[in-house]
């Protein structure tokens, strides 16, 4: 029997196919789980993909998978399903299997996911193997289970520091997953993104403009400077695993830096030291000890990983020699009589906005158009089955793929009635008019609260809503400091007064935003800063640079007032907390603070997301 599994994971995807090992897809064991849209419609994925990232980053996602809750993906100015970015991955690797089989045919296709995964997800990795091609039964495996297999008869516990999370199981005898905890905050990328703000700290001062445009790119060669840099740092943490320090070579003007693997391990310790906490309460948890504590993942190739689950667990971690292909391998020798699904999905880490929206997917498409049914609802996974039926008409891209793996979109926007591609005729959910907001790293659930006051000064309707061309061009700003468009942006909060032009926009631990700035002090230690920038893409990265500084997890919700719409994303820590808010297509955007207070460590990030909804988002 012909069998392939396939490791579909944040950074990386291998495949293993029996008889035969480890297949090489593209150029290694490993392929980049990263997709490039060109212009003409065409998908790269891999190496290709990375290589093609520096003609224009817009059109470039290294992490598809981290999307998974999402129905599309922005890719340049059009919105592409994530089962189409999933599916061109699954697609190069079939092309690869193909040439090995000389004929023959996949009996069973193994796809590992992570163990916390519900239906929901599961249901998008297949429907996503068969748009790509595959044939045969399809099988869901947990990567703790997968890892297990190659254990033997033993409990043991399986510490997989992956690119997006990190996430423990354990599991008996019986490979039965008894415990298992996940931080979302912690990563290689979060690795990464600690060495790039120690680099910060060791260079921007030479140059603070040029590190600015490093941190937020705003045109296509700070973008190239800025991917280029993130491939130095992840090479230089890999490196360091072997190496006392290591050279990062800087884009212009910054010279190379020394980094050593001493400020490497100083950077992460606090980090691997909550995985390992979390570790010994799933253990406790599950009430079994484990005899072996097996490491998955590219990042537990640091020293430091197994010097300090030894030091704190007592047990020597076994670290495979390839600990990136672990999971497919041990896929390949899974007893399927083993595997145990989870039966209901856990909180995502975004929830899928109402059936029907009316924000158009690109400038060419208006009107409402529904949302990708495949996370719509609990959908049963059923190994190699799917129920007949068909989508709903909509406003997704759909397309096909070619021998070579590429991905051709067929036309922008068609109706994607894909017969025997996708899993269809999934249940429909009621659009609820008030479950707008979304859950990332495993917050806890909320309800959406919208505000339906209007200032009777300020309010805007009709015909005097500005424009977005209006936006850009206009710089005259009224005895408060705001443009017209800041002013519809505010909403009722001018009302109050304690509103100031300021020269820009201040966070704790991050740059200066500069841009067209008005600061507000609303009150109960909330302040609020409305920020017009020179561009959409500007607003943009600054207001997706302050949401990824985010430590903790965060709630993430549309909005709509006043003519705009958009989106906000908060956290809080500690009594203090961050909410920053966006409006489409202006080039505008605001950060909501909220101050310590003395015994005010309760804050949450629903709390906050209440108070901007009722007293800082704009009105209808």
């Amino acid at each position: 029997m012909r069998v392939l599994s396939v490791d579909l994971g944040t950074a990386n995807t291998v495949a293993v196919l029996s008889d035969h090992g480890v297949v090489d897809v593209d150029g290694g064991p490993t392929m980049p789980s990263s997709v490039y849209l060109e212009e003409d419609g065409s998908l790269l994925v891999g190496k290709e993909a990375d290589r093609r990232s520096r003609q224009d980053p817009s059109r470039y996602e290294p992490n598809p998978k981290r999307h998974i809750d999402k129905p599309t993906i922005k890719l340049g100015e059009q919105n592409l399903p994530t089962n189409d970015a999933l599916a061109a991955i699954y697609a190069r690797v079939l092309e690869a299997v193909t040439a090995l089989l000389k004929g023959e045919h996949l009996d069973e296709i193994r796809l590992t996911h992570p163990a916390e995964w519900g239906p929901t997800r599961r249901n998008k990795l297949l429907s996503s193997a068969r748009l790509a091609g595959m044939t045969g039964e399809l099988v869901p495996v947990p990567e703790a289970v997968a890892v297990a297999s190659l254990g033997g008869g033993r409990p043991l516990a399986v510490y997989d520091f992956g690119a997006d999370t990190f996430d423990v199981s354990v599991l008996d005898s019986q490979h039965r997953i008894l415990a298992e905890g996940s931080l979302g905050d912690v990563g290689g990328l979060d690795v990464d993104q600690a060495l790039l703000e120690h680099l910060g700290r060791m260079v921007s001062h030479k140059d603070p403009a040029g590190w600015q445009r490093l941190l937020r790119p705003t045109t296509v060669d700070d973008h190239r400077a800025r991917l280029g840099l993130r491939e130095e740092l992840r090479l230089a943490k890999e490196d360091l695993s072997e190496l006392p320090q290591v050279e990062v070579l800087m884009p212009e003007p910054f010279e190379k830096v020394v980094i050593t693997r001493g400020e490497l391990e100083a950077l992460v310790r606090s980090s691997l030291i909550r995985t390992t906490e979390l570790l010994i309460s799933s253990v406790h948890k599950a009430g079994v000890t484990p005899e072996h504590v097996y490491l998955v993942g590219g990042s537990c190739r640091m020293p430091l990983v197994a010097q300090i689950i030894a030091e704190k667990v007592g047990i020597v971690p076994t670290n495979p020699d390839h600990p990136e292909t672990i999971v497919a391998t041990g896929a390949q020798v899974v007893d399927r009589a083993m595997i145990t699904l989870k039966a209901e999905d856990d909180k995502p880490r975004y929830v899928e906005p109402p059936t029907v929206v009316t924000a158009p997917v690109s400038p060419a498409v208006t009107g409402p158009h529904p949302v990708n049914p495949n996370v719509s609802g609990p959908n049963p996974v059923v190994s190699g089955s799917y129920p007949s039926g068909s989508y709903p008409s909509g406003s997704y891209p759909s397309g096909a793929y070619s021998a070579s793996g590429t991905y051709q979109l067929t036309s922008p926007y068609p109706n994607p009635n894909v017969s025997g591609s996708y899993p269809t005729n999934f249940p429909q959910q009621q659009a609820p008019k008030k479950d707008n907001r979304k859950i990332l790293a495993g917050a806890g659930a909320a309800v959406l609260v919208v505000a339906g006051v209007i200032g009777a000064i300020f309010a805007f309707s009709g015909p005097s809503l500005p424009s977005a061309d209006e936006c850009k061009d206009d710089t005259s700003q009224d005895g408060q400091g705001f443009t017209k468009c800041l002013r519809q942006l505010a909403g009722t909060v001018p009302d109050g007064g304690g509103c100031e032009k300021a020269d820009s926009a201040q966070i704790t631990g991050m740059e200066e935003i500069k841009g067209t700035v008005v600061s507000c002090t609303i009150r109960d230690g909330y302040a609020v800063q409305y920020i017009l920038t020179d561009s959409v893409t500007g607003a943009e990265n600054n207001a997706d640079t302050i949401a990824k500084s985010f430590q903790t997890d965060r709630v993430e919700a549309d909005w709509t007032g006043n003519g705009l719409q958009g989106d906000y994303r908060v956290a809080t820590s500690s009594g203090t907390g961050v909410l920053v808010f966006t409006a489409q297509d202006r080039p505008m955007f605001g950060i909501l603070t909220k101050t310590a207070e003395e015994n005010a460590d309760e804050l949450k990030a629903d709390e906050m997301a209440d108070f901007f909804e009722k007293s800082v988002q704009p009105g209808e």
